[in-house]
């Protein structure tokens, strides 16, 4: 018996030495749920993944993936509330399963990863709903298994992306969470975080949209290298032409280093997001249009005309998080210190620094205020 139970353990420890996409049946109909995915075809994603884990039911990555897909599906069709709603149930549901293939394949690091990335995405709705301690606990509990993940198997890419993304929040927050990360053994240094997102999104098989995204989004709009930034988001935009969030970064990136002549060749494309798809999509994508052509207005001294189109934003004001209105204010701020109207540039200004302090805005608007009269 004892020949036979260490027999049955190699062959397992053998199985599980190879990742999932290099043993499993179902990666070409994975590969096109995910493209199906960031591709916003929610339905047919969901179909595809849902054949692709009929194929393989142990598949680690397949459940997150698939939280993922119900998770964006219901924020375009039902918005943010209830999508943290139908996500958090999901979540509950998910953690149990994960937990029960890391009892059996103890040794899988895969698992580990996933699991701990089931809790982030729990952390990142609380994070949005400002649940402190709940995104707290949450991010403190995804971590320890994406970190017992890495001690496993470092070679296993695709945990970068969730280290990388925890290292450059903390390099971002203030020392109370940069002490904690450095505890938990967690670099806070930008250059650290923003390198093993690079690798994930250069070097891992799942995660490199996700990753390609946040930095995309990290030298936009925090770091300011504009050539870094066109690196990621032409990637995205050029592997998943129909997610509107990828053409619209790809938009304000030219209206932000004044490519007005290459901002109006996609004018096309950003109007048929303005009018196409779930009403919850075409709102948020005509605020961030406004934005876009409030830019051009601004450089281009149409001052008026860009204060129309702030004013929509302000007052129409629905995406998830802040950082667009901060924006907003601090154009705001520009045009009307332009216009020699010092106390609505005074206004605007100060409404900057109620944004998360990381933005260069932040920084900028108290110089302006220094300046102002």
């Amino acid at each position: 018996m004892q020949i036979l139970s260490i027999l049955y353990l190699a062959f397992i420890s053998l199985v599980y030495s190879q990742y999932s996409w290099e043993r499993s049946s179902s990666e070409p109909i994975l590969q096109e749920g995910i493209h199906a995915l960031y591709n916003y075809e929610f339905d047919k994603s969901i179909a595809l993944l849902d054949s692709a884990e009929s194929l393989d039911v142990k598949h680690p990555a397949i459940p997150f993936i698939k939280l993922s897909a119900n998770w964006l599906k219901s924020q375009s069709e039902e918005g943010y509330s209830k999508s943290y709603e139908t996500i958090n149930l999901e979540v509950d549901r998910l953690i149990p399963i994960y937990k029960n293939y890391i009892d059996l394949y103890p040794n899988d690091p895969e698992y580990l990863l996933y699991l701990g990335s089931t809790y982030g995405m729990r952390a990142r709705t609380a994070l949005a709903s400002k649940e402190w301690l709940s995104a707290f606990l949450s991010g403190y509990k995804g971590l320890s298994h994406i970190l017992k993940a890495e001690a496993l198997d470092d070679k296993l890419i695709d945990i970068y992306m969730p280290i990388g993304l925890m290292e450059y929040f903390a390099c971002l927050s203030l020392a109370p969470i940069r002490w904690g990360a450095g505890i938990l053994g967690i670099s806070s240094e930008c250059a650290i975080g923003l390198s093993h997102l690079e690798y994930a999104a250069d070097k891992s098989h799942y995660s490199w949209v996700e990753a390609s995204n946040v930095l995309a989004y990290a030298y936009l709009h925090v770091e300011r290298d504009y050539e870094k930034a066109d690196i990621y988001i032409s990637r995205l935009v050029d592997a998943f032409p129909n997610h509107p969030y990828f053409i619209f970064l790809k938009a304000e990136l030219l209206a932000k280093t004044l490519k007005f002549k290459e901002l109006e060749k996609i004018r096309v494309l950003l109007n048929k997001f303005v009018s196409q798809g779930s009403v919850i999509d075409r709102k948020e994508c005509k605020i961030k249009y406004n934005y876009i052509l409030s830019i051009q207005d601004f450089y281009k001294g149409r001052y008026s005309e860009a204060l129309i189109k702030t004013d929509f934003i302000l007052k129409n004001y629905t995406m998830e998080f802040d950082w667009l209105l901060g924006f907003t204010h601090f154009l705001r701020g520009e045009i009307y210190e332009m216009m020699g109207d010092f106390n609505k540039a005074e206004l605007n200004y100060k409404k900057v620094l109620e944004m998360d302090a990381y933005y260069p805005e932040v920084e900028l608007a108290r110089e302006r205020l220094l300046n102002l009269y």
